[in-house]
């Protein structure tokens, strides 16, 4: 079984517009709204490629029931504190014009000292069964910057690699425990390293860490493993949306990790995850089938840069 944390849930929505005027009273053509989070998404892309995947975060109110309901239907276990408040909403804007693709992230519930202890007791229990570790996201308002540091120290006394996405401080303080691998874009993964370039930044994740994937948007997936690094690409005919394509790569780089694949495959896997979740309207999902016609269009070569 794998376990994906995902503390910050969220009811991702799709609003479309025929288009959008700023400081303008603007009304919605359509909304659509999706299970959402981080981990979230990665949780659903893991239990599209067959596996067995429970999904741990804290729930709030009705639109936490909904997205524990959405989940659940799916065959997706969920489990977690409730909490007070309401889960958060996260906005994307589907327009015409320069405002596609814009997106408004929710705050959420504030978590107490007592909710995060329920959640870190409710995860070492998991760890018992699981085979595999995933974090992806943010934390809710009220969690330290230690938090996933904290998983990750339980993890590593249980023996179960970590799979992990995040960014500032909880990325900082994590990355001290030394996770099995991290997936940061191209963008975040400058901010934490100070590097320049895709190299640098690979090589300066893996002082902490034996697996780093750095992802470029449409220039692919760069992935560093006992200092042997890959890139790996493939060309899809349209992109209907982007978003949630990284956390379909963390997926598929989960999956490809628990069930030990060679660095080809797990490259190819990663990125044809990511890849199929741009050709599907819904937020955040691939489908297996896109991913099987992808995984031998993935072109995987050994990447050589100089360190800046």
């Amino acid at each position: 079984m794998i376990l994906s944390v995902c503390p910050n849930p969220s009811v991702d929505t799709y609003v479309h517009f025929s288009s959008f005027t700023p400081q303008e009273v603007n009304r919605a053509t359509m909304e659509q709204p999706f299970p959402g989070g981080k981990g979230t998404h990665v949780a659903m892309g893991i239990k599209e490629l067959g596996e067995e995947v429970s999904l741990l975060g804290f729930w709030a109110g009705p639109s936490g029931q909904w997205i524990k309901h959405q989940l659940e239907e799916k065959g997706i276990r969920c489990i977690g504190p409730e909490v007070e408040g309401w889960t958060r909403t996260c906005y994307t804007f589907k327009t015409g014009d320069d405002f596609n693709e814009t997106e408004i992230l929710g705050l959420g519930p504030t978590v107490s000292k007592n909710d995060i202890s329920t959640f870190y007791e409710l995860y070492n229990n998991e760890l018992e069964s699981a085979n595999s570790v995933v974090m992806s996201g943010s934390w809710p308002q009220g969690a330290p910057d230690n938090s996933y540091a904290v998983l990750i120290g339980f993890a590593n006394k249980h023996k179960v690699p970590v799979v992990l996405d995040a960014t500032g401080d909880l990325l900082a303080n994590a990355i001290q425990k030394h996770p099995a691998a991290i997936h940061l874009n191209k963008s975040e993964a400058a901010a934490f390293t100070g590097k320049q370039n895709i190299m640098g930044m690979l090589m300066a994740l893996a002082e902490n860490i034996e697996v780093a994937a750095v992802t470029d948007g449409k220039n692919g997936l760069f992935y560093l493993n006992n200092k042997k690094v890959l890139h790996g690409n493939v060309l899809i005919d349209k992109v209907v949306s982007a978003v949630g394509s990284g956390d379909s790569l963390t997926a598929g780089l989960t999956v490809a990790m628990l069930r030990g694949y060679n660095n080809e495959g797990t490259v190819r896997l990663s990125v044809a995850c990511g890849a199929a979740n741009c050709l599907r309207h819904e937020l955040g999902m691939f489908y297996k089938k896109d991913v099987e016609r992808l995984l031998n269009k993935v072109v995987v070569e050994e990447f050589k840069m100089e360190i800046a």
